[in-house]
């Protein structure tokens, strides 16, 4: 199958995906997104692989927004949002529910949607160079998104995830890990290697044992998820329709502090 924004490859039973927008740090735009969703439709159709990495080519894993998708905020209304809103949600469901286990190999700086899908696979390895945040609210635009409001607070609990989400702070790795949510930190260079060597410990179980422990862990900890989904595209709806975030977007793009009202 061919893709645009992602590249695939597998070897030993291990499929690596790479958002692969480089000269944009791999935004996580409308297509790119698309296409993630279309290559876990793919991976479940297919024997390659039993387990999956996602990374990031250059030196990010993904900055998030695709300003492509946003030229015209002002310009966004409820009907277009909410399909936009789909199109991330059905992204994260589909990470969740795969019966293949996911690895983040986050090779670099992971900040708003790039850190959404960060969050959203099974587990993840940093480099110690790379940063994170929840940045949407710098942008006048809500951290209800992505499943954030779900996932965060249910890794690092929910006074660590208030603080990160109303300051849109950006952390280093090393922070990350103290709140809980990398498995390892390791040097720039050794982030595949050491996905990889966690993928290939995976790729050697019994399949059915370890699909069938991620659905018994996922119903556990993320049952009531889609609904969650539901409620966060609501709010961020009305977030995103708001002049705070006309201003947020056009101070980003404008490369100025933006000037909030509140309304």
């Amino acid at each position: 199958m061919q893709y645009e924004t992602i590249k695939v490859e597998y070897a030993n039973r291990i499929a690596t995906v790479t958002l692969n927008r480089p000269e944009k740090l791999n935004p996580l735009g409308i297509k790119t997104v698309e296409e993630l969703s279309r290559f876990c439709d793919d991976v479940e159709r297919g024997d390659e692989a039993r387990v999956i990495v996602i990374t990031g080519a250059g030196r990010a894993f993904s900055a998030g927004m695709d300003a492509d998708d946003m030229q015209q905020p002002v310009k966004i209304n409820i009907a277009e949002h909410e399909r936009m809103a789909r199109i991330y949600d059905l992204l994260v469901l589909r990470l969740k529910g795969l019966d293949l286990p996911t690895i983040a190999a986050i090779n670099g700086h992971a900040v708003g949607g790039g850190f959404a899908l960060a969050l959203a696979c099974d587990i993840r390895v940093i480099s110690q160079n790379a940063k994170v945040g929840a940045v949407m609210v710098l942008r006048g635009a809500s951290a209800a998104d992505m499943g954030l409001t779900w996932i965060l607070p249910r890794l690092v609990g929910p006074a660590w995830a208030a603080e990160l989400m109303f300051t849109g702070e950006i952390i280093d790795a090393a922070k990350g890990e103290r709140l809980g949510l990398f498995n390892r930190v390791v040097p720039p260079d050794q982030v595949m290697p050491a996905a990889l060597e966690i993928a290939a410990k995976l790729a050697a179980g019994p399949p059915l044992g370890i699909k069938f422990t991620k659905r018994a862990l996922y119903r556990s900890v993320w049952d009531g998820l889609q609904g969650h989904l539901e409620y966060e595209a609501t709010l961020q709806t009305l977030a995103t329709l708001s002049e705070d975030f006309q201003e947020g977007w056009k101070s980003f793009l404008e490369k100025r502090p933006p000037d909030f009202k509140g309304r």
